[in-house]
């Protein structure tokens, strides 16, 4: 026969009650108690904030801002001096944002030599803080009017009457206008000249800004064609190693064509005396 599996409950556990747990009121009040001064004392603690804030606001006057003092970073000597001069007519006077933004644009045009050219307000302090830093030249060039000008690898072209020159830097003739800014691929050129050192120590470089084109002359009469400024980069560096392999085997001076180098061809000729 089949047994079926039934639970019969035992006398003992018939006979124990359910034990029910009852809080105390005290407890209960404890902890409300405990909530309610917590809760106080953030409201008390963002209210003392608040005042200290407003104070804050109304000593430092944010809301109508005004010049304590002018302070000028980044540049030494002349600079810095110029620099405050140019910021002190603004001392003890309201000072906006619209205020910075036109000292700023005034500093860039005035000095086209310097980059980085900021003007910010000292949220308390009261004081302006201006700075900026010397561009540093990466070639200088000589435009058809006699006129100088320099480029900094950011490819922007300016005029600096006192250059910060660290050493000396490339000499380059430039054909037309010059922009604002020059193609990148110039001042790969140079870079990478500077690198290759004596495999390509010119004499200067001459930039036909109308047509694009790149040439190179060399101290012994030498001349390298780059054609377009495109793989300025590249073309120097196979330039380099032209030179060195033709070193002993050709008479000086010579030209080289790199006019159909994107087929994979530099053509070297000797120029006529």
């Amino acid at each position: 026969m089949r047994k079926n599996d039934i639970y019969r409950p035992s006398a003992a556990s018939l006979g124990k009650k359910k034990r029910v747990v009852r809080r105390k009121k005290g407890s209960s009040f404890f902890f409300k108690l405990i909530f309610l001064l917590f809760f106080l004392g953030i409201c008390a603690g963002l209210i003392w904030a608040a005042v200290k804030t407003y104070h804050l606001i109304t000593s430092s006057q944010i809301s109508d801002w005004h010049v304590k003092t002018v302070a000028v970073s980044g540049v030494t000597g002349n600079f810095n001096k110029e620099l405050l001069a140019l910021s002190a007519p603004y001392e003890g006077k309201p000072f906006a944002v619209k205020d910075a933004v036109a000292l700023r644009g005034e500093i860039i045009k005035k000095y086209p030599m310097l980059k980085d050219v900021s003007v910010k307000r000292g949220l308390l302090s009261g004081k302006l803080k201006v700075s900026a830093e010397h561009r540093t030249p990466l070639a200088k060039f000589v435009l058809p009017d006699a006129s100088v000008k320099y480029i900094d690898p950011d490819s922007t072209v300016y005029s600096d009457p006192n250059p910060d020159l660290l050493h000396p830097v490339p000499f380059v003739e430039l054909e037309g206008t010059a922009p604002e800014k020059l193609d990148t691929e110039f001042v790969d050129l140079v870079e990478s000249t500077l690198k290759l050192g004596k495999e390509l120590d010119f004499a200067f470089l001459r930039m036909n800004l109308t047509e694009n084109t790149v040439k190179m002359y060399m101290p012994d009469g030498s001349e390298i064609d780059f054609g377009k400024a495109v793989n300025l980069k590249k073309k120097a560096a196979r330039a380099a190693q032209i030179i060195a392999r033709s070193r002993g085997r050709y008479n000086k001076p010579y030209t080289l064509n790199f006019e159909f180098f994107e087929d994979g061809k530099v053509f070297l000729t000797q120029k006529s005396h």
